[in-house]
């Protein structure tokens, strides 16, 4: 019997457009340039809530310009789902933000794939899924890749770190599932229809957050509350330096990662759009070099063991897509 042609266009390996791959790789060097100036907050003196909540603002509003806001705007921002997609989205930025306050960008960038073993944990645990062995043992080499990192950190920062780490893991995978489990969300079926999502998210939240953070900023400035180094002061709020940083990142780095995600997963698959992202931290440690050779940022020195740890990662995250792939 002759296969007809949807037989054999099934047996054919899938074809992805050369734009996907393009995208992909657009997407890990835009976050290698969004931990080049986080370093370069830190040294602007940027508060840490103030700058990522002006960008994430800016970023959410350049999204809904370019899609509107639709006529379900407000059932959106209502759904429990999408604060918790909001917060995840800010604290994850928050959190490698202070990360890198003691960290370079490729280090950081490295720390923060701790977050991938967690989500393996989390969708096990909460939602009862199996993975396949091999995608267990692509976290345990990813785990063993990072854990000598830790140990070799400088004793007086490493609590900083270790709690900017396990903060990052934790809002990544918030925002992953929340996403994952969000109405709208997973209806979305175009890519302006999720950035639509995105930006209505990302603005309710960070619009609520910055009304917290400056009325706790305030209750601070009139004596009510003490100073607390996670609250801004009212100084730290309006600092002329960290609102324009947040409005270039938020407007120009945000923003194209969030068109580049989206749209790079339909063209390649997530599986692969993963796999490129697990290349992020050699695109931040090109980066980071060369923008020292320019002044922008200090020389990173960094320790022997930070290379190989960085291949066994990278093995780690394929095998787990390996597994992913398989199931």
């Amino acid at each position: 019997m002759t296969p007809n042609r949807t037989d054999i266009e099934a047996r054919a390996p899938r074809q992805y457009p050369i734009s996907g791959w393009i995208e992909a790789g657009l997407y890990v060097f835009a976050i290698a340039f969004l931990s080049l100036a986080y370093v370069v907050g830190h040294r602007l003196g940027a508060h840490p809530i103030a700058f990522v909540l002006y960008a994430m603002l800016v970023s959410a509003l350049v999204l809904l310009a370019a899609t509107g806001p639709g006529p379900d705007a407000l059932r959106i921002i209502l759904a429990p789902q999408s604060w918790l997609v909001g917060a995840g989205t800010i604290g994850m930025e928050i959190f490698y933000y202070m990360l890198l306050e003691r960290l370079s960008p490729a280090e950081g960038s490295l720390l923060v794939r701790f977050s991938i073993p967690l989500s393996l944990i989390v969708g096990w645990a909460l939602f009862a899924r199996r993975p396949r062995a091999i995608a267990w043992i692509g976290g345990a080499v990813i785990i063993a890749g990072l854990l000598p990192l830790l140990f070799l950190l400088d004793p007086a920062y490493r609590p900083a770190v270790l709690t900017a780490v396990a903060g990052s893991a934790f809002a990544f995978n918030l925002r992953g599932f929340s996403a994952e489990f969000h109405p709208w969300n997973r209806r979305a079926g175009t890519l302006t229809e999720k950035l639509r999502i995105t930006g209505l998210v990302v603005l309710v939240t960070s619009l609520a957050s910055l009304a917290l953070g400056g009325g706790c900023a305030l209750l601070v400035g009139l004596g009510v509350l003490p100073p607390i180094p996670m609250v801004p002061t009212a100084a730290q709020m309006l600092h002329v330096p960290t609102i324009l940083l947040g409005v270039l990142v938020g407007g120009v780095i945000l923003t194209a990662m969030a068109f580049l995600n989206f749209s790079c997963v339909v063209k390649i698959t997530t599986e692969n759009f993963a796999a490129t992202s697990a290349f992020t931290p050699v695109a931040a440690l090109l980066v980071q070099s060369v923008a020292a050779v320019f002044g922008l940022i200090p020389f990173f020195r960094l320790e022997a063991s930070f290379y190989p740890a960085m291949a066994v990662v990278v093995a780690g995250v394929f095998m787990m897509l390996y597994g992913a792939r398989r199931r």
